[in-house]
């Protein structure tokens, strides 16, 4: 599947130039690390390289990147002609298909295309498949573009800026949609909404744009990747909305929890341990701060508050062309917070049986601390719901009777 290049579209943000000084910088560090060719193969880091945005399902796609010299690309021949639109790509070759008739498969032209060379390094997302086949070349595994992508340029903040608006504004769509006993049905609909925002408001590349949007109800909620269907209805417990977008690239997610009848004692504490859990681990973003640190600190208070049998992930993780990516706020993690490195704030108290307690936040790294470019309340009068909303619940009943779902 193919779609052209973003830059064409106008639907993107980023200039040519940045282009071609991602490719510079990346065969730098191929020279720096000794490399005499470094192998690109993963969607996420040829898309960061050349704007162009495509879908390999089954065929795969390289590009040829060397310290001086050509840099070529290497794509199945039905995406030849599009993939001449990458910007820092001095030639385009193609193989024929997957599979091929011997001799005209990705795997010979590949193996043409690195004969002679010695240091070789490839990306560690390299599927086994290719890796089999270039087992013989001994290449180091070095994340060289995923080093590149951990700070974002100018033109990459706007772009997540502009992927927090639309999060937020699914969390705002969902929150007005709820009352007591909702269906999934019409909160998964929001996603629509949202989407048809983005079409409107800034262009919809469809390869390089998701939405997910819906809210996971108690008590699954207390299943972080649980997943609810589209009868399911929203009662009694925390309910967890959620904004998870992709936009034209770049992403960003927006999570609160809410309550669609008065939260019971149990429910009030978990979610002020949350909350001051929340104010501790923001009170250390800046650069210069360990990740690692910053999760260690959140998690031993919120084991000092009895909750260490309630713990189920990390406090966070990384925004840029995916959901998840480096850095990690995470024990363990080596990465060092800097300037305009985006980050997920999200520490959750997940109580079986009853639910899930987070809120989750898009947050840029600043000079000398941070930026929420996510705005969605957090405090527990704003996210108690109790309205009746009657022409909600007549909207939602004629939609799960157009659908089927009692």
């Amino acid at each position: 599947m193919r779609l052209p290049a973003l830059f064409e579209q106008g639907t993107d943000m980023i200039a040519r130039s940045e282009y071609l000084e991602r490719m510079r910088c990346l065969r730098q560090r191929v020279a720096e690390a000794g490399l005499e060719a470094f192998l690109v193969s993963s969607e996420d880091s040829i898309y960061y390289l050349t704007g162009v945005s495509y879908r390999p399902l089954e065929r795969p796609f390289f590009i040829l990147v060397k310290p001086e010299g050509k840099q070529v690309l290497l794509v199945p021949a039905l995406e030849q002609e599009h993939l001449r639109a990458a910007p820092n790509v001095d030639e385009v070759l193609h193989y024929w298909d997957y599979p091929a008739p011997v001799g005209q498969g990705w795997a010979e032209r590949l193996l043409e295309l690195l004969e002679g060379f010695g240091q070789v390094g490839v990306e560690p997302s390299l599927p086994q498949e290719i890796a089999s086949r270039l087992a013989h070349l001994s290449p180091r595994t070095l994340p060289l573009v995923e080093a590149l992508r951990v700070v974002k340029s100018p033109a990459e903040v706007e772009m997540l800026r502009d992927a927090a608006r639309y999060a937020d504004l699914a969390v705002e769509k969902l929150l007005a949609t709820s009352y007591y006993g909702v269906s999934e049905l019409e909160l998964f609909a929001q996603g629509r909404a949202v989407q048809l925002r983005i079409m409107k408001e800034r262009g919809y590349d469809v390869l390089t744009s998701s939405v997910l949007v819906g809210s996971w109800p108690a008590p699954l909620s207390a299943q972080p990747h649980g997943v609810p269907t589209i009868a399911d209805r929203l009662e009694v417990g925390p309910h967890i909305a959620l904004g998870f977008l992709r936009v034209n690239g770049y992403a960003a997610e927006c999570e609160r929890t809410y309550f669609l009848s008065p939260p019971r004692e149990v429910e009030r504490a978990a979610f002020a341990v949350m909350l001051e859990a929340r104010r501790r681990a923001f009170a250390l973003v800046r650069p210069g701060v360990d990740c690692s640190e910053i999760d260690a600190v959140t998690k031993d208070f919120l084991q000092k508050e009895g909750h260490g049998g309630h713990l189920l992930h990390r406090t966070g993780h990384g925004f840029g062309l995916g959901n998840h990516e480096a850095p990690w706020v995470a024990e363990g993690c080596t990465d060092v917070l800097r300037e305009n490195m985006f980050i997920s704030i999200e520490p959750g108290i997940y109580l079986p049986g009853v639910g899930g307690i987070r809120h989750s936040d898009t947050v840029r790294v600043t000079r000398d601390g941070y930026e929420c470019l996510t705005h969605a309340p957090t405090d527990l009068a704003s996210l108690t719901i109790t309205a009746s909303k009657r022409l909600h619940r007549v909207k939602g009943a004629l939609m799960r009777r157009a659908a089927g779902v009692k």
